[in-house]
């Protein structure tokens, strides 16, 4: 399925495939092709470089071609739309929401101070303090409106001031998307291994992996066997707040015996590893070497980061 048909159609089947394939291996990726070692400390590497620029345009060229590795490394379009979700909502929180919210508290506040008056004019039944009562209401909305539209300029102003930040942010996500999702925690685990990574914390990322789309996948066929022992509000509500309640307590029952399954699969797969002898090759430099014996440096990893290096210099130069 192409990125752009994401927002036309999409199921539950979607989403799973997606995690599966984030989950194991996935030979088309780009960065999939390129040794572990390297595409780490690569990572590591523009990490820190977004930092080192301050203008709009030369981080906007590199979100650019971190979508574009993005793309081609096939990562998740739903990680990517929730991505981009999350910093929209927040660059609006800085334009909508805080004009609105101060202008309300200003004209509830205003209100607030002058409700004696209104009081009052309610109680009298006098049309003179009835006009009064009307203008402390129209001059609070005026208050108001003022507050929201002062809030909403210095908001933008202080979004023309963060979106260098935010753009770093989002360049640093995609890249660690782009290559978490291309390699499998295979890779990933033996890269880390090579590197020095203790095997305990390689073994439990490459696990904890291989079982997010297990737990999803089972997770989904215990609401299913609940949707099916219970019966869907007939009236729905309001908003259909009531249908939403129902599904938020199937969700919840459902939580409970997925933990339990969970705990059970660890003991099983604790056990699985001590009869292999799993403890016993944790401190065993030749357990090490085995594992990653089948691993190179080639000429054409070293071309990918010379590459990215040249990327960076030519936008320093250029910019």
């Amino acid at each position: 399925m192409k990125y752009l048909d994401a927002f036309s159609d999409i199921s539950v089947a979607d989403v799973k495939i997606d995690l599966m394939r984030t989950a194991y291996d996935n030979e088309r990726a780009l960065l999939n092709t390129f040794d572990p070692r390297v595409v780490l400390l690569w990572t590591v590497l523009f990490m820190v470089v977004p930092w080192l620029f301050y203008d709009t345009l030369p981080l906007a060229v590199m979100l650019g071609a971190a979508f574009v590795l993005a793309a081609l490394s096939q990562v998740s379009k739903y990680l990517l739309a929730l991505l981009l979700f999350g910093q929209l909502t927040n660059i609006g929180f800085f334009v909508v929401v805080v004009p609105l919210m101060g202008g309300f508290l200003r004209a509830i506040g205003y209100l607030g101070a002058n409700v004696g008056r209104i009081t009052d004019a309610a109680v009298a039944l006098d049309l003179d303090v009835f006009a009064e009562a009307g203008t402390i209401v129209a001059t609070a909305t005026g208050r108001g409106i003022h507050t929201a539209m002062t809030s909403q300029e210095v908001g933008i102003d202080a979004v023309g001031a963060v979106i260098p930040f935010f753009l770093k942010l989002t360049i640093i996500s995609v890249i660690s998307l782009a290559v978490f999702s291309a390699m499998s925690p295979q890779k990933i685990s033996k890269g880390m291994l090579r590197l020095g990574v203790p095997r305990q914390l390689t073994f439990a990322i490459a696990y904890g992996y291989r079982m997010m789309p297990l737990l999803v996948e089972e997770y989904h066929a215990l609401v299913n066997s609940f949707r099916l022992r219970s019966s869907v509000p007939e009236k729905t509500g309001v908003l259909k707040w009531r249908y939403f309640y129902y599904l938020l307590k199937l969700s919840i029952k459902a939580f409970y015996p997925l933990i339990f399954n969970v705990a059970k699969r660890a003991r099983v797969t604790v056990e699985a590893m001590e009869t292999k002898g799993f403890s016993r090759s944790l401190d065993d430099s030749e357990s090490r070497a085995l594992r990653t014996s089948d691993m190179t440096i080639r000429p054409r990893d070293v071309s990918f980061v010379s590459g990215s290096l040249l990327f960076v210099v030519g936008l320093s130069v250029v910019f």
